[in-house]
């Protein structure tokens, strides 16, 4: 009996066009990242010694560089037969929150 052919690499995903607008929004908002915060009381002396303001400040920064390419994750070969399913899942908070509101609507809003 023939063996048959082995499995084909999935092609590799095209660059996205989009990458420099992306990179100049995400600038945009590093730097709006640090007029957001409240300074402490005193000046800029009070601050206490080791505060984690800086420590957030490269963690928000970093999660916003590595959002593009959470995009672009793949599943796992297991579980690609549930890919309809998971494209799904972001909406579901979203009629949650319309559920919400035609409660309310049926309750007449008390």
């Amino acid at each position: 009996m023939p063996q048959p052919p082995p499995l084909a690499a999935p092609p590799a995903m095209p660059r996205h066009a989009r990458r420099p607008v992306l990179a100049a929004a995400l600038a945009c908002g590093a730097l709006l990242l640090g007029c957001s915060f409240v300074p402490p009381a005193g000046g800029e002396g009070a601050a206490l010694r080791g505060s984690a303001q800086d420590a957030a400040q490269f963690a928000a920064a970093g999660a916003l560089l590595s959002a593009p390419e959470a995009a672009n994750a793949r599943l796992p070969d297991e579980f690609v037969w549930g890919a309809p399913i998971v494209d799904v899942l972001p909406i579901l908070p979203i009629f949650f929150f319309l559920l919400a509101f035609l409660w309310q609507a049926s309750v007449g809003f008390r």
